[in-house]
């Protein structure tokens, strides 16, 4: 088999995902009505791909909330290797963002990175974003507890 346009169409996490779950309901499915196993290798592949996918941000995704980030994103002449990125991502500040576009600071200014960082937010949220920024406020408060602590021993 030869490879035509190996570019032809990039697929984001959330669509392995959907296809994998798919997938695996149907070989699940077959298993139980004719009872084929199928190569161990291939449900081995499935498996961790699937527990990796588990972890990410596509398992909390829509293909509605895609469709509207990659249309916001039309905006901000991105590739689409690097929207693809975003989406599988989802960066959350301007200095993740530096590590997906090429030339970040060339083609963009800090205002612009703000910009996109809160659309993606916005856009595709996730139920441990509030988990998160809760753990960052209580180590906060501890750390200055710990600080007013230390003052008051060196001033006795």
């Amino acid at each position: 088999m030869e490879v035509l346009d190996r570019q032809q169409a990039l697929v984001s996490n959330y669509e392995v995902y959907l296809v994998l779950q798919e997938e695996d309901l149907h070989h699940k499915d077959i298993k139980e009505k004719r009872k084929i196993r199928y190569p161990e290798n291939v449900t081995t592949l499935k498996f961790e791909a699937l527990q990796y996918l588990n972890n990410t941000a596509c398992t909390t995704q829509t293909a509605e909330q895609l469709a509207e980030l990659k249309k916001v994103l039309a905006e901000y002449e991105l590739t689409k290797a690097e929207i693809l990125q975003i989406v599988n991502l989802r960066p959350k500040t301007p200095v993740e963002l530096h590590f997906i576009i090429e030339e970040c600071d060339e083609r963009f200014g800090m205002e612009d990175l703000e910009q996109l960082a809160e659309i993606v937010v916005n856009t595709l949220p996730r139920e441990d974003d509030n988990v998160e920024e809760d753990g960052e406020e209580e180590n906060g408060e501890e750390e200055e507890e710990e600080g007013d602590g230390d003052a008051e021993m060196n001033g006795d």
